[in-house]
């Protein structure tokens, strides 16, 4: 009997880092910050990071959760960038200004 694979998020080379272990907890954490970051939030709601991440479960255990869910964010929009298609050309998340402060997804 087979093990069930298990789904991960991407974390593409192009991915800026936010800190060491990025890439680590990315590929191991992501998909689960993720699905609970989409339903938190409502779809195409402007939101503020670092308020968001300090409500999301999956991030309680971490000393400043913005910078993993930065993280998080990151790698979707890296992924975005390289595999556009899969996205049905829709952005998955799009930012006020050029920092990852304010968001929607």
């Amino acid at each position: 009997m087979s093990t069930p694979i298990e789904p991960r998020l991407r974390y593409p080379d192009s991915t800026p880092t936010v800190f060491t272990g990025a890439k680590q907890f990315v590929e191991t954490q992501g998909i689960a910050v993720w699905i609970e970051l989409c339903d938190t939030v409502m779809p195409d709601e402007w939101f503020n990071v670092t308020d968001v991440a300090g409500q999301l479960e999956t991030l309680r255990g971490y000393r400043q959760p913005e910078r993993y869910l930065r993280a998080v964010l990151k790698a979707v929009l890296a992924d975005y960038q390289e595999r556009t298609e899969e996205y049905d050309d829709r952005v998955p998340v799009r930012l006020r200004g050029r920092n990852l402060d304010v968001v929607c997804i």
